[in-house]
């Protein structure tokens, strides 16, 4: 049986629940669209800070942000496209804007669908005129996420997507992840390594580590924290996945990005969509019961 509920913690808040699986979602279009809740047998695998969550000002620390059009940050917050200089703030615009719910639906799953459209605030950071739908379906502990760029502009729309689920570990030694990678980039000091658990430890590091070239569709990793193994499933354009976490805080970030840092000032990996054009693309997290 699946359920859509709804109710207020100082934003309006809607739980998607699957009875069978025991499971639920947690979503919260006012900010962000945002996921601040994944659960299954009534253990949740996410961490939130709830004081950043309530403050408007704040970027939420937990749940699961969406970073679009910009995974990361870019260089003194600015980039350049056709001779005009923008700036945009960290991850970009997505998860600092209130999105619209669009549908429910407690047919074969549980899901809710939102959307953030372009206006005049937004087209001071990214000059385009556009509509991103979501879709967040929930069944048998399996989240999924469907998605739907529309430009809506005279000109190609430059992209990034990603995604930045926090999940709640406090032994961030006792990870395991299942890779095929060879290559990491160590943002502490910004060099290649080859890929091995020592390099890959986040345990005390303060900037984050991306694997170059896990090759496949999916990537699964333990939490031994949890007891559970969750696996991502998606198109090809998530090409990295990035590791990070804060020395001292109960988290462990493993963010499937489909560019690296700074790409709409780089202009590597990006996403093109021509005008008047539109492109889907999946992507699913599932926790193993």
């Amino acid at each position: 049986m699946f359920e859509v509920k709804e109710y207020e913690d100082k934003y309006k808040i809607y739980e998607l629940i699957d009875t069978e699986s025991n499971s639920y979602i947690k979503v919260c279009p006012e900010r962000g669209g945002i996921i601040i809740g994944f659960g299954i047998n009534d253990t949740e695998m996410l961490y939130l800070d709830k004081e950043t969550f309530y403050d408007l000002n704040s970027n939420i620390r937990g749940g699961i942000p969406i970073l679009f059009p910009l995974c990361g940050q870019l260089p003194d917050g600015k980039y350049e496209l056709n001779g005009l200089e923008y700036s945009m703030k960290n991850h970009g615009l997505a998860r600092i804007n209130n999105w619209e719910v669009v549908d429910k639906s407690t047919g074969d799953n549980a899901s809710i669908t939102i959307k953030f459209e372009s206006d005049n605030n937004t087209k001071k950071s990214y000059p385009f005129d556009f509509e991103f739908i979501l879709k967040y379906s929930l069944k048998g502990g399996k989240l999924t996420i469907s998605h739907e760029f529309k430009n809506k502009s005279d000109s190609t729309m430059p992209m990034s997507i990603g995604y930045h689920p926090y999940f709640d570990v406090k032994d961030k030694t006792n990870v395991y992840y299942d890779t095929n990678a060879t290559e990491l980039l160590d943002s502490n000091d910004m060099k290649i390594k080859l890929y091995s658990r020592e390099n890959i430890d986040i345990s005390e590091s303060v900037e984050s580590k991306l694997l170059l070239d896990h090759i496949g569709n999916s990537f699964s990793f333990n939490l031994k924290d949890l007891n559970r193994k969750f696996t991502f499933t998606y198109d090809h354009y998530f090409k990295y996945m990035v590791v990070w976490s804060v020395i001292g805080k109960d988290f462990i970030c493993v963010e499937p990005w489909s560019a690296q840092n700074s790409s709409l000032y780089t202009k590597k990996d990006l996403i093109n969509i021509n005008p008047n054009e539109k492109l889907t693309m999946n992507l699913s997290l599932e926790i193993e019961i």
